[in-house]
């Protein structure tokens, strides 16, 4: 099991007003596939977006475990850093003002999206291996860009929890899970003939 919390706070960047939300995550290895806290979080911030639909609302995370980036990317629709993207400057420069203002000391200067977390993922050798030899896209750019995530770098990552981001995110979601429960059916319904 473990723990999975969400925070938002208000802050002040260039004299606006900005929500940004927060989490911690800590799972033992045999949760750490199963996507909970995506729809957990991705259900908070409709809920507060849908409440403050005027409000310019972020999700700022500096995940330290590759399949929790690559599952954010697998899953939303805008997010920073992406493999197949460039980061506009504008955004740039609020994820560097962001990661200043919540203490995210940035580990080389050639590398600015990677951040001392302070903690580490204890990962097992099979968690290691796979992300190691995996062909996804989104677990070998979280690599390439943070290849010592195991001393507590993370990848300093923004969603903008835009209502387009937020809706297409959440479909992409759904489709994605809808399509999974799909073929777990068939396979157990054409399994349980043999």
């Amino acid at each position: 099991m473990g723990y999975y919390a969400v925070h938002y706070f208000e802050k002040f960047i260039n004299n606006k007003q900005l929500v940004i939300f927060r989490e911690e995550v800590g799972l033992v290895p045999e949760y750490r596939h199963k996507n909970a806290d995506i729809s957990f979080w991705l259900k908070e911030a409709i809920k507060f977006k849908i409440l403050h639909p005027n409000k310019k609302v972020y999700f700022l995370v500096s995940p330290i475990n590759p399949c929790l980036y690559a599952n954010l990317a697998a899953h939303i629709y805008k997010i920073y850093p992406r493999y197949n993207s460039i980061i506009p400057l504008e955004v740039e420069k609020l994820m560097m003002l962001l990661a200043d203002e919540f203490g995210l000391k940035m580990v080389e200067k050639k590398n600015p999206l990677v951040r001392k977390v302070g903690w580490i993922t204890l990962a097992t050798d099979e968690e290691d291996a796979f992300w190691q030899r995996s062909k996804n896209p989104h677990l070998q750019f979280y690599i390439n860009s943070n290849p010592d995530f195991d001393k507590g770098n993370g990848l300093l990552t923004l969603v903008p929890l835009t209502f387009l981001n937020l809706f297409l995110s959440f479909f992409s979601y759904i489709i994605f899970y809808m399509y999974l429960k799909k073929i777990r059916y068939r396979l157990r319904h054409f399994l349980g003939y043999l």
